[in-house]
């Protein structure tokens, strides 16, 4: 992703800090039927999941050369989220505003949504088809505005866990990339 991304991301960040509370409300106000089950099934696919899906359609896709990055997206996704869930502990909004449509047993991991994370990591993955990453772009949207709608995180929560995964992505494709040219080089010596 372009700097200028994650600078109008940050300060996308800054303003919905700022009117968190307003925005859930806003967003669980006005819901509908056919929004709940969509939000609600999106709720149910846990990260692991899209990373498997992925792996599925780079196989088929023969970008093999996508998996390792791909597996170590993985890894930074599990333990930089957890790490920040557990050292921010923030509250999810629910539990003030008692509003959410999905229960969720701890109520103090909402920074950053793990949902967001995951599903933006797997952007730079499609980048070998502008079909399915304009696609996956609109996914990651979708799953990662459902987090507010059901109530089960803020905004801010959503934008930082998608500028954390859109992070993520890009950084394990660039360093394998970075070390599988090192090899290369080392190999023609």
């Amino acid at each position: 992703m372009k700097k200028s991304y994650y600078l109008i991301g940050l300060i996308a960040l800054i303003i919905s800090l700022i009117f968190d509370k307003q925005i859930s409300i806003l967003f669980t106000s006005y819901r509908i039927d056919l929004l709940n089950s969509i939000s609600i099934f999106f709720d149910n696919i846990k990260g692991y999941i899209l990373f498997g899906i992925v792996f599925l359609v780079l196989l088929l896709s023969k970008q093999k050369k996508k998996l390792l990055p791909l597996v170590l997206s993985l890894i930074l996704y599990l333990g930089l989220t957890e790490i920040i869930k557990v050292t921010v502990a923030r509250q999810r909004p629910f539990v003030e505003l008692k509003n959410a449509l999905v229960e969720n047993a701890n109520s103090y991991r909402s920074f950053p949504s793990g949902h967001a994370t995951a599903v933006s990591t797997l952007i730079p993955f499609f980048k070998f088809n502008n079909f399915l990453y304009y696609v996956w772009i609109i996914i990651a949207v979708i799953v990662s505005l459902s987090r507010v709608y059901l109530g089960v995180h803020y905004l801010s929560d959503v934008i930082a866990g998608f500028l954390l995964g859109s992070l993520i992505g890009e950084v394990s494709i660039n360093v394998i990339n970075k070390i599988k040219r090192q090899k290369g080089r080392h190999r023609k010596v």
